[in-house]
């Protein structure tokens, strides 16, 4: 029984440390591309101008360098506690480590439903609040989102929101690029691109979400494995007790 109990924790500490380390990185490189998005003076500028469009309600566009920071620190804290609870034994650690993950999960499914059951609308709501804010630029010749959509239409081969007609009802030449092949608008274009690259982006939710319920399954193997470490200290040597713990005393599982 000592040698299970003693082979058990092992194995599920190694595993956790090598999760939550896999969990850092993420957290740090999410963190990262919020502090990159936040310094960056061209996507300011342009979401300087998005925001004066009150109907596309871009002002929520601001939040997204410190949601990604958000979520990156969380992530860090997070991973943090994990290791902390693994290498400390520490059960109350662990306990709270994997009710983290559990409302991880939880929320994560539910915007994966959300997702599929709203996908028509999410699609319009964001196509609408394209189209305006091509139209107010287009409108007010402003250079700035202008050439923010021209950067677009050049990396995406689009055309407008919905084709060289936009240029057209606004007497404006079109770009190259709409006269040389019959393009799309780019919300379309976008729109196609996720949908074609919806397998990888599934397998790595997927893979972030086995992830984090294997952290859930380890943290509690461990925590309970200690608990029932209680009353016996196990030495390095698999089989060997080497001591009772006597009430009230700090336990000691180095040796586990």
């Amino acid at each position: 029984m000592a040698r299970e109990l003693s082979c058990g924790v092992a194995f599920s500490r190694g595993m956790l440390l090598l999760l939550n380390i896999i969990f850092l990185l993420i957290g740090l490189a999410i963190c990262g591309i919020g502090i990159y998005i936040k310094v960056d003076t061209h996507f300011n500028d342009v979401l300087t101008k998005l925001s004066h469009v009150s109907d596309f309600k871009s002002q929520s566009l601001g939040f997204l360098a410190f949601i990604l920071i958000g979520g990156g620190v969380f992530a860090v804290l997070i991973s943090l506690f994990g290791c902390i609870g693994t290498l400390r034994h520490n059960r109350c650690l662990l306990y709270f480590y994997a009710v983290i993950l559990i409302i991880l999960v939880i929320l994560q499914l539910a915007g994966f439903i959300t997702a599929i059951v709203f996908k028509d609308k999410l699609e319009s709501v964001y196509k609408d609040g394209l189209t305006q804010v091509f139209t107010t630029a287009l409108d007010n010749n402003d250079t700035v989102v202008i050439n923010a959509f021209h950067d677009l239409e050049k990396s995406l081969t689009c055309c407008g929101v919905n084709g060289i007609q936009d240029y057209i009802s606004h007497n404006i030449n079109p770009p190259t690029l709409c006269f040389e092949n019959p393009v799309k608008g780019c919300p379309k274009t976008i729109i196609d691109l996720l949908e074609k690259n919806l397998p990888i982006v599934a397998a790595c939710a997927s893979i972030l979400l086995l992830f984090e319920l294997l952290g859930l399954i380890f943290a509690f193997v461990l925590a309970r494995a200690l608990k029932h470490a209680d009353g016996e200290i196990y030495s390095s040597k698999p089989g060997e007790v080497i001591g009772a713990i006597i009430p009230g005393r700090r336990r000691n599982y180095r040796n586990i």
